[in-house]
């Protein structure tokens, strides 16, 4: 069986070493890229299972590299930042990363968080693809596309998997744990509001073409969709 391949993107040497090191040992194949050209040249030739990207690459930066990649591709996307400001996050989640890690991290919580992703991926791959309609939205899951009122949407893959699971059960109320599991999030491991943050997100981009409530936040539960 082949081993699902970690593509690593830093320019410092030190970083990737530490990366390799921490999930080869975990059955991972890590190749690696020092710059964003070079990244978006294996992403092509060799489509990793995981990108493991850090922001600050030279030109293109890591914001750069993301969204060139998820203009033809939803595969997973961690990325790699000094800071740990809630800026900085929305702007990594913006771009279309499906996640967020702050440097220094644990090769434990690493290899967990990449793992989590290629999980998440595998069971996507299992689902049929279904048109979901509730009220005004109209949710496909094989062409992941999001209409409302006539009007496409476009949504990450982890947004999409977060309407998803709220769109096909309408009238339930999902805990944190419960949709962070559905989108691919470990709450153990991240921050606290990187599942606030995919909400806003959501929410924003609805915002912008009607004005359509859709995200209820129960507080000390979670998240139910809109009664509308």
């Amino acid at each position: 069986m082949s081993k699902d391949q970690i593509l690593i993107v830093d320019d410092n040497e030190d970083i990737r070493f530490f990366v390799r090191a921490a999930l080869t040992p975990e059955g991972f194949d890590v190749i690696e890229a020092s710059d964003g050209n070079q990244a978006l040249d294996i992403f092509r030739r060799k489509e990793p299972a995981v990108i493991i990207l850090d922001l600050s690459i030279g030109q293109p930066d890591g914001f750069e590299v993301c969204r060139e990649i998820r203009k033809v591709s939803t595969i997973p996307i961690i990325m790699l930042t000094s800071h740990d400001e809630e800026m900085d996050e929305a702007m990594c989640l913006a771009a279309g990363a499906d996640d967020y890690i702050t440097k220094p991290v644990s090769a434990r919580i690493l290899a967990l968080r990449t793992t989590t992703q290629i999980r998440h991926r595998a069971a996507q791959n299992l689902v049929s693809g279904s048109l979901i309609i509730a009220g005004a939205l109209s949710l496909d899951t094989e062409t992941r596309d999001l209409m409302i009122e006539g009007k496409k949407i476009e949504l990450t893959r982890t947004e999409f998997d977060f309407l998803h699971l709220l769109i096909g059960n309408p009238k339930r109320v999902f805990s944190r744990e419960q949709i962070s599991e559905k989108v691919g999030i470990s709450l153990e491991y991240s921050s606290d509001h990187l599942l606030d943050t995919h909400a806003s997100r959501i929410r924003k981009k609805i915002r912008e073409v009607s004005d359509i409530k859709v995200l209820h936040a129960v507080r000390g539960v979670g998240y139910r969709l809109f009664s509308n």
